[in-house]
């Protein structure tokens, strides 16, 4: 079957993945923002506790993701809360946590990688389908949106696929079927494109999709028999997607 549509992964094959020096400055930000927006309604945390609660509900969302479990947005902020001493019957803090933490992204969005918005271009002149499959962290879906439709690129996405919206994550079959039905193709007819070796790569090939793994080195030791080919660069995609049509 003839290629007709391409899926991305965001993190790490779009947007590049933040250095560990980063997320620090994205934490401190993020308790920052939450700081002054309690302020605005009388409430005065300490900081070193709402640091302390950024810290635990860390843990427990890495300790999720690493079994690709996924909680919603109001279970994170909910969490949250608990962890921080806030009372999670207080309906006017919830979108306030919401606000400071999860859409801080948009105000301190990540660089994405080279050639992209001219590959995603490129594609779309070429007739392909687009959509995005991306687990997301604590910058949920909707923010992602915003900052895509920010960078310019968001007009190229015919279907955008989050796992916070799901409530499930890559390799789960379900995350890639979701994207196939918004795209209305087969999956013999789409191929994703994505840094994960396991996520991305495997996840894809379960459900009879092509996968390309774009290799930029981010993860040592990463290696994959699963994939139909491997760019580390978006500029190679165009001819390489050529061949397969």
């Amino acid at each position: 079957m003839t290629i007709q549509g391409v899926t991305f992964d965001w993190w790490g094959t779009i947007a590049v993945i933040p250095a560990q020096s980063d997320a620090g400055a994205m934490r401190a930000f993020r308790i920052a923002r939450l700081e002054a927006k309690l302020r605005d309604r009388g409430l005065r945390p300490a900081r070193s506790a709402l640091l302390e609660a950024y810290d635990r509900q860390t843990d427990l969302l890495e300790g999720l993701w690493a079994e690709h479990r996924e909680l919603s947005p109001d279970e994170q902020v909910r969490s949250f809360m608990q962890f921080a001493g806030l009372d999670a019957a207080d309906a006017e803090v919830v979108p306030v946590i919401g606000e400071a933490i999860h859409a801080a992204i948009v105000s301190r969005p990540p660089a994405t990688f080279p050639d992209i918005e001219e590959t995603l271009h490129s594609l779309s002149e070429h007739g392909l389908e687009i959509g995005l499959i991306s687990n997301t962290g604590r910058s949920w879906g909707r923010y992602l949106t915003d900052v895509q439709d920010a960078k310019g690129i968001g007009r190229y996405f015919q279907t955008r696929i989050y796992s916070d919206e799901l409530h499930i994550r890559k390799p789960d079959p379900r995350i890639f079927e979701a994207a196939l039905d918004g795209l209305h193709l087969a999956a013999d007819e789409v191929v994703h494109i994505g840094d994960d070796v396991v996520a991305d790569v495997a996840g894809a090939k379960a459900v009879g999709m092509r996968a390309v793994w774009f290799n930029v080195g981010f993860w040592p030791g990463a290696k994959t028999d699963r994939a139909d080919a491997e760019i580390r660069g978006h500029a190679e995609l165009p001819r390489l997607l050529e061949k397969w049509r």
